[in-house]
């Protein structure tokens, strides 16, 4: 008989019960959801959380009491290396873009795959929205009508609320990977002047977006800038790589945005800046150190806008990917790939399967935990 790996998901968000049936989601893409359950009810044996957010001791108990062979999670469930070490899970499937919520094993031997080329375009957008609503404060124009504070003496005059409109801006991207590339072919066309560093110079799409410029130094895209648009994955390299020597190079009046990871900031020594008024510069934030925000860091966040009334901080809850059906394709790769990881019975196998770069690089030079699965099935 087949053996019929065991899968445990963190979650029950990833079902055809919830996802599936969320009618936000288009009719295609929740029958593929369904379709999708219903193959993987025929491969293997499924137990999912019954809720959305376990702790971490909860995803051991129930790892060390069903013992699976595959783990699927998202960005909220930090799976640690605890959890892993000890168990038979030979691969960790995440529903998200960013895997840095998955801890390793020393052994490293545990593949684990993700979600890219899916939400790049919901968070270009976002991010988008997030500069045009910090350029012509829409926040606090709203906040000015709903709080009463519009009166008939009150009228519009010349000056009143002054903004800006981006095409007088310079805009600095940190990081030209697929979100910030996004973020370029929807504001090149409108004649934005656009810096960006990354790792390595792309010239051939500079050749499509000539209004472009590459930086080899990051500080200098913190001095020219006029908004400045994080886009970096967070890892040993990009930790608190937005730092207090940075961030003082910063214009006045200048935006920050951040739609990456909040630990791609250091977010303590912003607090500091503002409230020290080293600088003054206005944010927009989908994501902290830290989710939710510390209610500490938010208080005293309220307090510089209190004492510093003109600094413009728009504060999300790491929303930028929430488009629904960008949300259902990235579950339609997520559970593609375990169903192809089932199947499979060899390395050759796995080369079309969204596993992480470091691991894909090393496929065939590892002896992963997979290959006692694959012994299993002969």
């Amino acid at each position: 008989m087949t053996y019929r790996p065991k899968i445990y998901f963190t979650s029950n968000v990833f079902s055809d019960k919830e996802i599936g049936s969320n009618e936000k989601i288009s009719e295609n893409l929740r029958k593929k959801i369904i379709n999708l359950w219903q193959q993987l009810d025929k491969i293997s044996e499924v137990n999912i959380f019954n809720g959305r957010f376990p702790s971490e001791a909860q995803i051991k108990k129930e790892v060390e009491n069903f013992n699976p062979d595959i783990l699927g999670c998202h960005l909220s469930h930090i799976i640690s290396s605890d959890v892993l070490k000890n168990s038979n899970i030979f691969v960790v499937s995440t529903s998200t873009a960013g895997y840095n919520h998955i801890q390793r094993v020393e052994e490293d031997d545990i593949l684990i795959t993700h979600t890219p080329g899916v939400l790049h375009e919901t968070v270009a957008d976002y991010t988008v929205a997030l500069i045009m609503a910090n350029l012509r404060n829409l926040l606090d124009l709203h906040n000015y009508v709903w709080n009463e504070k519009w009166t008939p003496n009150d009228k519009w005059d010349l000056d009143q609320s002054l903004s800006s409109i981006i095409t007088d801006k310079t805009l600095g991207i940190i990081g030209l990977g697929e979100i910030g590339k996004g973020v370029v072919k929807r504001l090149s066309p409108w004649g934005v002047k656009i810096l960006y560093y990354d790792i390595r110079q792309m010239k051939d799409f500079e050749k499509d977006y000539p209004l472009i410029e590459f930086r080899e130094n990051i500080e200098d895209i913190f001095r020219k800038s006029d908004i400045i648009s994080i886009h970096v994955p967070l890892n040993g390299h990009t930790e608190n790589l937005v730092d207090k020597n940075l961030l003082k190079l910063m214009k006045k009046d200048s935006l920050l945005i951040n739609t990456a990871r909040g630990g791609v900031l250091d977010l303590e020594n912003l607090v500091n800046m503002l409230e020290n008024k080293e600088i003054q510069i206005n944010i927009a934030f989908d994501v902290f150190p830290i989710e939710p925000i510390d209610s500490k860091t938010l208080a005293r966040l309220k307090k510089i806008k209190i004492a510093q009334p003109n600094i413009r901080m728009i504060l999300i809850p790491h929303n930028a990917s929430s488009d629904a059906n960008t949300r259902a394709k990235m579950n339609i790769l997520f559970l593609k790939d375990i169903i192809k990881i089932i199947k499979s019975s060899s390395i050759e196998d796995l080369k079309e399967i969204h596993i992480i770069h470091e691991h894909k690089n090393q496929l065939t030079e590892k002896k992963w935990r997979i290959y006692k699965y694959w012994g299993k099935k002969c």
